[in-house]
C-alpha cells in the first residue's frame, strides 16, 4: 500500500519493478518480506503495481509464510529479503521447503556491483549456502535479464518434485532502469508424462492378482490433482492412508481411511505394510516416516508412481516403477474391473485404525487435561473449512494422529525437516492465503516462543489466525524421551508464561482455558472476533505414540 507521504505517480520500470511484474504474471498472491534499503525498489513497485506486500517481523517468518501460502493454494509462494543476514535468516525456511517439496521463490539482495569483493556493509557470499537448501540458486547482474533468470527459476522450481529457488540481485541492479520491455505472460509449466501402455498393462496384471492391496497417497497428488481417488477407493474397496501434502486429498472422514501414513504414529499402517501383498505408493517414496520401506513384508509387490525419476526405487526397490503422473495412473486403476481383494483384511485395517485412535484417549491430572482432549475439543468446534497447522514437537505429534483433514490444503505440517518455529508463521501465511478460513495452529509452549510476534503482522493487515498453546511447561519432545531413557531430564523445564497476555499486547485476543468447554467457548469467540488470538491450555505431559515409537 502507499503511505500518505508517497507519490502515486508510476515509477520508472527498473529491476525491482521487473521482478514484481514477473511475480504478478505467474500468479503470486502476496510478497512476504522484511524491509531493507537494498530492496526499496521492490517495495515501491509493489505499491504501484498492486501486488500486496506483507511486512513480517523476521525474514524466517516471512519465508515460512510464503511456503504456507503455497501449501494452501497449490501455487508458488514468494519472499523478498535484504542482503547478508536477511538472506541467511531464510536458510531454514529454504531447507524446510526443500524437504517438503514446496515451490517458493526467494529473492535476496546483494551489495551493489561497484562494491563487490570490497567488504561492503552486510555483504556476504550467500550463494554457496543457498545452493545447499534450494533446487537452484543464482545471481543476476543485468537488469534486462532479470525476467529471463526468473523464468529459469520457474522451470527449476516446478521440474520433477517442486521445491524452493533463490535469485540474488545486487541493489544497483534492482534500481537500474530497464532498456527492454517487461514480459507479462506466465512461463509454461513443465509437462508431466502419462502412463506408458506397457507399464499400465504390467500394473493391471499385478493388481488383478492382489488380495491385500494397500494404497498410500503422497505429496505429488497435491500438485497433480484428480477427482478420481475416491472412485478408485470405493470401486475396489481399498483401505488408504495419506501423508504430508496429501492429507485431505480425500476427505479423511471417509470410511476407507486408515489414518495418516506415518508409521511411528500408526501401528495399523505398520501392520498393513507387513501383511500387504501389493503396495501402491503414489506420488511419494519410502521416506523415514514410512521407515524407508524396511518393514515392508517379503511377499509384497510394490507399484510406485511419481513423475520425478530420482524418487523411484529410493530406499526400496519397486517391482513396477513408473515415471509418470500419479493422477494419470489413477485413471488407469479407475477403469479396471473391481479388484477381487480380501475385503475382510481391508475392512479390518479400517476397524483397527479406528480402535487405535480411540485408545489414544486418556485422563488429565492436576497439571492439566490430556492433550487429546484439548485437540478433540478444538477439532469438534472448528468449521469444516478450517486450516490446521502443526510442526514437529510432542504436542504436534498428538495432533497429527487425531486430526481428520476434510479437504486438500487444510493441513500444514513442517515435519520433514524437524524444524520448530514454522508453526506460527504458517498460521499467518495461511490466513493471507485464505482469509475466509479459520486458521488454527497447534503448538507447545516451547515452539510458540520462536515467532509469536507474527500475531502482530496479522493484526496490522486485518487478518486473523488462532494459536492453541498446549502448555505442559517443558520441551516435551525431548524431555519425555529423556525421562523414558535415563529416568531424569536435563534443562527441559519451562516456567508457565502468560502467552495470552503476550497475544493481547500484540493486538490480538488472549484466552486461558482449562477444560474442553472453555476451549470451545474461547475458540468460538476468537473466530467471531476476526482478530488474531491465542488460547493457552494447560495439559498433562504425556509422550505421544510417535515419540514413544521413535525413542
Amino acid at each position: 500500500m502507499l503511505t500518505k507521504n508517497q507519490s502515486a505517480k508510476s515509477a520508472t520500470m527498473d529491476g525491482g519493478a521487473a521482478v514484481v511484474a514477473w511475480l504478478k504474471a505467474v500468479g503470486v498472491q502476496n510478497i512476504f518480506s522484511v524491509s531493507g534499503g537494498p530492496i526499496n525498489s521492490v517495495y515501491r513497485a509493489c505499491a504501484h503495481q498492486g501486488l500486496p506486500l506483507i511486512h513480517a517481523r523476521h525474514e524466517a517468518a516471512a519465508c515460512f509464510m510464503a511456503e504456507a501460502q503455497s501449501r494452501v493454494t497449490g501455487k508458488a509462494g514468494a519472499a523478498v529479503v535484504t542482503l547478508g543476514p536477511g538472506v541467511t535468516n531464510a536458510v531454514t525456511p529454504g531447507l524446510v521447503a526443500m524437504l517438503a517439496g514446496t515451490p517458493v521463490i526467494i529473492v535476496g539482495a546483494q551489495a551493489g556491483t561497484k562494491s563487490a569483493e570490497r567488504g561492503a556493509g552486510m555483504a556476504y557470499d550467500v550463494l554457496p549456502i543457498m545452493k545447499g537448501v534450494t533446487k537452484w540458486a543464482a545471481r543476476c547482474t543485468d537488469p534486462n535479464r532479470l525476467q529471463e533468470y526468473l523464468d529459469i527459476a520457474w522451470r527449476k522450481m516446478w521440474a520433477g518434485r517442486p521445491g524452493p529457488v533463490f535469485l540474488e540481485v545486487p541493489t544497483d541492479i534492482l534500481s537500474t532502469p530497464l532498456s527492454t520491455e517487461v514480459a507479462s505472460a506466465c512461463p509454461p509449466m513443465p509437462g508431466i508424462a502419462g502412463v506408458p501402455a506397457r507399464d499400465a498393462d504390467a500394473a493391471r496384471t499385478l493388481l488383478a492378482q492382489a488380495k491385500r492391496p494397500l494404497l498410500v497417497l503422497g505429496d505429488e497428488l497435491f500438485w497433480d490433482r484428480t477427482d478420481r481417488i475416491t472412485e478408485v477407493v470405493e470401486k475396489h474397496g481399498l483401505a488408504f492412508a495419506t501423508m504430508r501434502l496429501a492429507r485431505g486429498i480425500v476427505d479423511e472422514r471417509h470410511p476407507r481411511w486408515m489414518g495418516p501414513a506415518y508409521a511411528p504414529c500408526n501401528a495399523t499402517l505398520r501392520r498393513a505394510m507387513k501383511e500387504a501383498d501389493c503396495i501402491l505408493l503414489l506420488g511419494h517414496h519410502f521416506e523415514f516416516d514410512l521407515e524407508f520401506g524396511d518393514t515392508v513384508g517379503q511377499d509384497a509387490r510394490i507399484i510406485q508412481v511419481c513423475s520425478d525419476q530420482e524418487l523411484l526405487h529410493r530406499n526400496k526397490q519397486a517391482d513396477i516403477a513408473i515415471a509418470a503422473s500419479p493422477a494419470a495412473f489413477l485413471d488407469v486403476v479407475a477403469e479396471m474391473s473391481p479388484l477381487q481383494i480380501d475385503r475382510l483384511w481391508s475392512d479390518g485395517l479400517v476397524t483397527a485404525w479406528q480402535s487405535e485412535r480411540e485408545s489414544q484417549l486418556g485422563e488429565g491430572d492436576a497439571t492439566g487435561i490430556h492433550p487429546v482432549a484439548a485437540i478433540d475439543a478444538v477439532s469438534a468446534a472448528a468449521p469444516d473449512n478450517a486450516i490446521f497447522v502443526t510442526s514437529h514437537g510432542n504436542i504436534d505429534f498428538w495432533a497429527d494422529a487425531r486430526l481428520r483433514v476434510p479437504a486438500v490444503g487444510r493441513y500444514l505440517r513442517a515435519g520433514q525437516s524437524g524444524a520448530l518455529g514454522a508453526e506460527v508463521p504458517y498460521g499467518a501465511g495461511a490466513c493471507f492465503a485464505d482469509p475466509d478460513a479459520p486458521v488454527i495452529v497447534f503448538v507447545g509452549d516451547g515452539g510458540v516462543g520462536f515467532h509469536i510476534s507474527e500475531l502482530d503482522t496479522a493484526e496490522r493487515y486485518g487478518r486473523a489466525f488462532i494459536i492453541v498453546v498446549l502448555d505442559d511447561e517443558m520441551w516435551g519432545a525431548i524431555a519425555l524421551p529423556q525421562e523414558q531413557s535415563f529416568g531424569e531430564t536435563y534443562e527441559m523445564n519451562l516456567p508457565r508464561r502468560d502467552w495470552a497476555k503476550v497475544a493481547e499486547g500484540l493486538g490480538g485476543r488472549g484466552y486461558f482455558a482449562r477444560d474442553a468447554d472453555a476451549i470451545q467457548k474461547a475458540l468460538a469467540d476468537a473466530i467471531a472476533s476476526g482478530k488474531p488470538a491465542l488460547i493457552q491450555v494447560p495439559v498433562r505431559s504425556v509422550i505421544s505414540p510417535y515419540m514413544a515409537y521413535i525413542s
